[in-house]
């Protein structure tokens, strides 16, 4: 008997707590969640999403996005009926649930069904509130599906980071989580870093690439558009180290026929602006898209700029720049 009552005390201590009373973390129970990156599963009624609610959510993600040479929606989408909801499905890594209901709802909930996983549901009473809810909490849904992206990709990188020293990071200060799949091109004791990954599959295997730069920039001159300064350090970078086969007369500088968009935005706790576009090779025919942080750094009176462009002709290069945009958004100062 005293052997009974000591076993079903250990299940209920497994089972309610740890010694210490508290409760138990089953996180690791959770399935790995499916699902590419950028790619959303929608949950909604056929009939809806062939009518207004589809067509104001399909005009929400048709928006380009900005600095692709050619158009690409923000997102790829699959549907299906709420009826064939079942565990296949319900293991999404990104899941968006649209629906009447009799009460108004915008919510996101973490980890539910699978991990890492994002689900999002805009419900309204009516088709005509749902379309409102739409236009009214897209950008945030977009925003919060792009960051729970990005997280993922930085997490599957820190289990693969690049073991090798770059020493211009470390002349720069700086730090970046580049997965060990990036190989060194040109890496200087204290001010350029290139580094370049090639890219698997496509119609140009084995010529795409995506690749990262390090280096540092005076401060921001205020008689001057920074968008300007960005593209003069682009360039000036271009035609000191990233040369075209005609090392003489070739070198990679910003697209002139394309205006770059430029934003302020936040690395890591710095001030920055973000900038993307389209590069080209003067001299040659060969153009890619750019990704582009400078980050104010007024302790050490200079701008640090970090940035990723791609490769990779013929072929779609959203997630390309996706992949990019995450590593250079690890990027820190050192203090």
């Amino acid at each position: 008997m005293k052997k009974i009552i000591t076993f079903l005390a250990f299940v209920l201590l497994v089972a309610c707590g740890n010694k210490d009373g508290k409760k138990q973390d089953n996180s690791y129970m959770i399935p790995e969640s499916t699902g590419r990156i950028n790619h959303i599963i929608v949950v909604v009624e056929p009939q809806h999403w062939e009518g207004k609610i589809g067509q104001a959510f399909k005009e929400l993600i048709a928006e380009p996005m900005v600095g692709l040479p050619q158009p690409e929606f923000q997102f790829n989408i699959s549907t299906i009926p709420p009826k064939a909801f079942n565990k296949m499905f319900q293991h999404s890594r990104n899941l968006l649930v649209l629906q009447l209901s009799d009460k108004e709802t915008f919510r996101t909930t973490k980890d539910k069904y699978a991990k890492p996983q994002t689900i999002v549901e805009l419900k309204a009473p009516t088709v005509e509130e749902l379309v409102k809810l739409i236009a009214l909490k897209g950008p945030d849904m977009i925003k919060t599906f792009k960051n729970e992206d990005i997280k993922t990709i930085q997490k599957e990188n820190s289990r693969n980071k690049m073991v090798k020293k770059i020493n211009a990071l470390t002349g720069l200060g700086i730090k970046m989580e580049i997965p060990n799949k990036y190989r060194v091109v040109i890496d200087t004791l204290d001010s350029f870093m290139w580094v370049r990954s090639h890219i698997a599959g496509g119609i140009a295997a084995g010529d795409q690439t995506n690749n990262l730069l390090a280096y540092e920039v005076p401060l921001f001159d205020d008689s001057k558009s920074v968008l300007e300064q960005i593209i003069q350090n682009r360039d000036k970078v271009g035609k000191a180290y990233i040369r075209g086969n005609n090392v003489d007369k070739m070198y990679m500088i910003t697209e002139a026929a394309r205006t770059p968009v430029v934003k302020e935005v936040t690395i890591n706790g710095k001030k920055a602006y973000e900038t993307r576009g389209t590069w080209e090779v003067f001299g040659a025919y060969n153009a890619g898209p750019f990704l582009n942080y400078s980050i104010v750094d007024e302790k050490n009176n200079r701008v640090v700029v970090v940035e990723g462009f791609n490769y990779a002709p013929s072929v779609n290069k959203r997630d390309f720049m996706f992949e990019l945009e995450a590593i250079l958004k690890t990027t820190k100062l050192k203090d």
